[in-house]
């Protein structure tokens, strides 16, 4: 159902139909024109879906996109690393609580981003 979910139009359609989250549609559109190439990060049958969040290889993995769409020093990087490891394991939670076992990647990110961004 949400194979390959990149396009815009469809993570707003995400969000409404799975009510699993409380964000504006622009709030949506602003944190999705972060990522770049959002077609590239869900390419492939593995990359469409975030693991389980529990796993440390899926929140590395994650961390590090958030790190690069944040453009993060070195430095800042020390001072954020745990404040954005917070925020994955906050929107697992969040996917699970709402049952939803099959994470796709983009909305996920965007839960991610909006919880970290002011």
């Amino acid at each position: 159902m949400y194979e390959k979910m990149y396009e815009l139009d469809a993570i707003i359609e995400f969000f409404k139909a799975e009510d699993l989250y409380d964000i504006k549609e622009d709030r949506i559109k602003e944190m999705y024109n972060l990522i770049s190439n959002p077609h590239l990060r869900v390419n492939d049958t593995d990359k469409q879906w975030v693991a389980d969040t529990i796993q440390e290889s899926e929140v590395t993995t994650i961390a590090n996109v958030i790190k690069e769409i944040f453009n993060y020093s070195r430095f800042a990087w020390t001072k954020e690393e745990d404040k954005v490891i917070h925020a994955i394991h906050q929107v697992g939670t969040i996917f699970s609580h709402n049952k939803i076992t099959i994470k796709p990647r983009i909305p996920f990110y965007i839960i991610v981003l909006d919880k970290l961004r002011d």
